[in-house]
This record gives structure tokens, sequence and C-alpha cells, in this order.
């Protein structure tokens, strides 16, 4: 099962380009954790792709026209909330797959999980208690009795 969440974003003003807004991607896939960021333009570009074969949720509006906390917020819960249908909805899920940079394990890949053997024990224990060793019986302990014995019943299936 995939999972995938926006929990953040941050702005990156280098000199080069104007300064934008990147949200940050957190995907757990089968068992890894992914992090990825993508600017909006990047989730727009995929919306314009997914909606040419499927239904779509709806988008968040292209233009922000401010850039407080509040409606950065917005659209950051409509990404994580787009980008969680998408993944649910079966056919997109390898495009949106794609679009976080997670590829499929190719049929030809087996993974370690596929391979690993559940061993057993062939033999049986070599040591078995009947008592713990380190109670004397005779001797009061500090524990409560319900405690001493509680354990005792867990550990070797009954009481001193």
């Amino acid at each position: 099962m995939t999972q995938v969440y926006i929990p953040r974003y941050r702005l990156v003003d280098d000199l080069p380009e104007k300064p934008h807004y990147v949200y940050i991607i957190e995907v757990l896939d089968g068992g890894r954790h992914h992090t990825v960021e993508r600017r909006y333009s990047a989730f727009h570009c995929l919306h314009r792709e997914l909606r040419k074969s499927y239904s779509t949720p709806v988008f968040p509006p292209k233009r922000v026209r401010s850039c407080q906390t509040k409606v950065l917020e917005r659209r950051r819960q409509s990404l994580e909330h787009y980008l969680q249908v998408m993944l649910r909805f079966g056919p997109s899920r390898d495009q949106v797959l794609a679009f976080l940079g997670i590829s499929k394990p190719r049929p030809t890949e087996v993974s370690v999980e596929a391979t690993s053997e559940v061993k057993s024990l062939d033999h049986q224990p070599i040591y078995k208690y009947d008592k713990d060793p380190y109670i004397d019986s005779e001797r009061k302990s500090a524990l409560p009795d319900v405690v001493t014995q509680g354990v005792l019943m867990a550990l070797y299936g009954k009481t001193q």
C-alpha cells in the first residue's frame, strides 16, 4: 500500500530564478520512505495529463493572489488530497508514481522479501527450566507475588 502526504512547503529563493514555493511530498511505499519536492507547475502538468484520460478531482487554482500562510496551506491540503485520490484510483496510479519518482519493480526483479525463507528449528530447545533459577522461593521478594507469579506463568506456563 502506498501512502502520500504533503506535510509542508518551502520558499525557494535562488538568484537565477524568481522566488517560488516547492511542496515537500513524503511517500511510504512498500516499507520504503521517499521524499521529493515538486513545484505547483509540475502538479499542474500532471493534472493536465491525467484529465485527458480520467475524471479527476477538483484541482487548486493556478494563480494564488497572495503568499499568505492561510492561502498556501489551503493549496497544500488540496494538492495532498488530489494526489491521494489519484493514487487510490487504479488506472492513474502508475502515472502518479512516476510523477513522484517511484518506479515499480520490474517483473524480472526478485525482491529480497520474496526469496527469504521462513526457517524453523529442526531440534528441541536444549535447556528448559521448570522454575526461574534466579528467584529463591524461600526468600521473600520485594515484588508483589502477583507480579512474580504472572511473569513465571508467562515464561514457563506455571507458577512456583
